[in-house]
């Protein structure tokens, strides 16, 4: 237990906090790591010669944090699941990186030079200061009718560019929550989101998941557990699992978070994956919802611009949060964006991708025909990755190690777990190598490796 307590001072006031101060540290120089059992109250208070309520408090104020989770019976747990670095790699030198899911670049490099050459013989003066605080007017009128055509019905002044998806979500949980707050997360989720739960002060609450995405009855019963604030959803080609909420399933969740008067985070930066018939989640609950989406999943992470849609009532505040956290969104990549997107570039492009992921899906369906992943059997499925269920015998880290010695990077479950007692699982993106040819050489390695073992 002497790990746990680096630096640990018995005269500090309230002790609690200072058990805790210790854990917490323990927790982020990876000392203690996901999954981690920690002494029961009683064991941990003889130790240091304190009681075990003084104990109880101090594991309590680190559940709030969302590092700690406790169940009767079962003790008290590790969830704080490490950086988002540890299991998403950026660019990487001498391996195939299928940890990161982003679009191909081949379709964008055309257009990019192109509209970069027009841009350079423009008015640039015009792009080179601060915008007012409403934002450019021509530019949220061009956002808003692309979001109109993604079936998202705003007005220009609901839209606030933002600099990229992430700062879009740390805007809208801002906004909707306080420190304190419960915000429902589904069980396996992007890390992403966790972090600015966890920095933020909110505490993640998980939601099931089945084929077909967040489960409402889950939810309900979360609810009526405790009080939830907000929920963060990512209905279509959900990350990590890949699965794509039908439309019923949307109303049925519509329903319930307007009964239950739950704000909810419309995570739509993969909806353009999806098949036309399925609407965002937005339009069944426009009123409850804070919408959001992004160019950096469609077209380039290089064009840092997440677009939120949120209540015209509220506009100031985000605007406030978004001059604290940011200022603002860079004036020159707007413009770029908006002559894409009036060009019809950024429309192509999407297609394009999306054509992509479908042919990959179909590849990997292929590949792994004997193994389970999420929504396997869909007709027709687009998402950039799919999660791949491990067969017994395997778990997530040491068949990513293997992997990783074999210079292929794929990301392990416990990444993306907000709880416990997942099946072990890896996410795969099938976007990280540029032709069809390095991907499915790829897969049968990840393939080959799997059966090892069975």
């Amino acid at each position: 237990m002497q790990h746990l307590l680096i630096g640990f001072n018995p005269q500090a006031r309230p002790l609690y906090l200072e058990i805790a101060r210790c854990i917490e540290n323990a927790i982020l120089k990876k000392q203690l790591t996901f999954q981690d059992k920690l002494p029961a109250h009683r064991q941990l208070a003889a130790y240091i010669g304190s009681s075990a309520v003084t104990v109880r408090q101090a594991y309590q104020a680190l559940e709030a944090k969302g590092l700690l989770s406790a169940g009767v019976g079962r003790g008290t747990f590790v969830i704080f699941n490490g950086n988002m670095s540890d299991g998403i790699k950026g660019r990487t030198d001498g391996e195939v990186n299928l940890s990161l899911v982003a679009p191909l670049v081949s379709p964008l490099l055309g257009p990019l030079q192109r509209h970069l050459k027009q841009f350079s013989d423009a008015d640039l003066e015009r792009y080179c200061g601060y915008e007012d605080g409403a934002g450019n007017p021509q530019h949220l009128a061009t956002f808003s009718q692309w979001l109109q055509r993604q079936g998202v019905v705003c007005e220009s002044e609901q839209v606030i560019p933002c600099h990229g998806a992430q700062h879009g979500l740390l805007l809208a949980i801002l906004a909707c929550t306080q420190v304190g707050d419960r915000v429902a997360v589904e069980s396996l989720c992007y890390p992403g989101i966790l972090a600015i739960l966890r920095q933020t002060g909110r505490v993640p609450v998980a939601v099931s998941l089945d084929e077909q995405g967040l489960c409402p009855q889950s939810l309900r019963e979360q609810h009526s557990q405790q009080s939830i604030r907000a929920l963060v959803l990512v209905a279509s080609c959900q990350n990590p699992t890949g699965s794509v909420m039908p439309n019923n399933r949307r109303e049925v969740l519509a329903e319930l978070v307007k009964e239950c008067d739950i704000q909810v985070i419309d995570d739509d930066i993969y909806g353009f994956l999806s098949e036309d018939e399925i609407k965002p989640f937005y339009s069944f609950a426009p009123s409850q919802t804070i919408y959001l989406s992004s160019l950096s999943k469609s077209v380039s992470p290089s064009l840092r611009l997440g677009l939120l849609v949120v209540p015209k009532a509220q506009r100031d505040d985000y605007i406030h949060l978004l001059r604290t956290t940011l200022w603002l969104p860079s004036p020159i990549l707007q413009e770029l964006a908006c002559r894409m997107i009036r060009s019809g570039d950024v429309d192509r492009i999407s297609q394009w991708q999306k054509q992509q992921a479908g042919q990959r899906q179909q590849l990997a369906k292929q590949i792994f025909a004997q193994f389970d992943f999420v929504d396997q059997q869909l007709p027709k499925h687009h998402a950039f990755h799919i999660w791949l269920l491990l067969p017994q015998g395997w778990s997530s880290q040491v068949f990513t190690e293997l992997m990783a010695k074999q210079h292929i990077r794929v990301s392990a479950d416990y990444h993306f777990a907000v709880v416990t007692n997942q099946q072990p699982a890896v996410r795969i993106s099938l976007m990280g190598c540029r032709s069809m040819t390095q991907l499915k050489q790829s897969l049968l390695q990840i393939r080959d490796g799997l059966l090892r073992r069975c």
